[in-house]
């Protein structure tokens, strides 16, 4: 896959579109709207060079001012390059933005992209500077950033107030700070409290609990988990939503379900190596059990008309 360098004219160009004057036409916006549409559903779909180049064109319309939309773009195309393997050039993208327009969306963005990185200094000084561009009232936001520099005390504090305010998100960032505090149990049992509230935003929260109910052999809940994630359709997570799924009908021996769906699965994923080695696996076991039954049919016969 080709690589998305970002040379320092290319920064120093992005720093000019930032560095703007008058704001751009309604008709304009509505086509930067339309491309990061469609760099959001390549990047659903994989195809992140794709979604890359979607978003550099949105961002060319820019006519040289830089507002809401442009930092948003901005944002989702660092995260495509990051999915695409190129941390440092997403990282690039944030820190060209960051040296013309300070924002608390693209210090997060920068934040966790360090983290991913293992930079940890890094990372916890852009959480800070987020931090210190964000609301009070904003609980989610201020547990959301205490938690990602392990300030557990605090995370704490921010998200059970934001949950007895209303706010079931807190829930879902509950659940992810007890799983880092070394409770797994818990944070299971409020993973499966977001799942229940209605109001579900976080795909993954499916994966999690699906992934326990695995562990625990509990094939029937799990494939409920699954279908119920799968229902959402791409939110971030569905490719191994999918993936698990097959994994349990194969836990449950039904590998007629199991290659139907991995089928299904190899047409949206055809570049999944083990999940065509997979395929190949459950083809010769489907087989295998088919050839059972027909023996099985034969043997019945046959002594029918004995």
């Amino acid at each position: 896959m080709r690589k998305h360098r970002i040379t320092a004219v290319m920064a120093a160009m992005f720093c000019m579109i930032l560095m703007a004057g008058c704001g751009n036409s309604k008709a304009v916006q509505e086509q930067q709207m339309t491309l990061r549409s469609q760099g959001m559903e390549q990047a659903k779909e994989g195809d992140y060079e794709a979604a890359v180049a979607s978003y550099d064109e949105a961002l060319g319309l820019s006519d040289m001012y830089v507002g809401n939309l442009e930092m948003d773009i901005a944002a989702y195309k660092a995260s495509a390059l990051y999915a695409e393997g190129n941390t440092e050039d997403a990282i690039t993208v944030c820190s060209a933005v960051l040296d013309v327009k300070k924002s608390q969306e693209m210090y997060l963005t920068r934040g966790l992209l360090y983290r991913a990185a293992e930079n940890r200094e890094a990372a916890n000084a852009d959480f800070a500077s987020a931090m210190g561009m964000t609301s009070k009232k904003d609980k989610i936001m201020l547990g959301r950033l205490s938690y990602y520099m392990e300030d557990y005390t605090n995370a704490k504090s921010y998200l059970e107030t934001a949950v007895k305010e209303g706010n079931t998100e807190g829930i879902y960032w509950q659940a992810q700070l007890y799983n880092e505090m070394g409770n797994p149990e818990y944070a299971i049992t409020l993973y499966q409290n977001y799942l229940n509230s209605g109001n579900v935003k976080h795909q993954d929260a499916y994966e999690k609990v699906a992934s326990w109910q695995l562990d625990n052999q509990d094939y029937d809940g799990a494939a409920s988990t699954l279908e119920a994630g799968i229902s959402m359709g791409n939110g971030g997570c569905l490719q191994k939503l999918l993936a698990s799924e097959i994994a349990v009908y194969e836990y449950k021996g039904d590998f007629t379900t199991a290659l139907q769906k991995m089928e299904t699965y190899l047409e949206s994923y055809p570049d999944d190596g083990d999940a065509q080695r997979e395929y190949t696996f459950l083809k010769t076991r489907s087989e295998d059990g088919q050839s059972g039954e027909d023996t099985e049919e034969e043997t019945a016969e046959e002594s029918t008309e004995e």
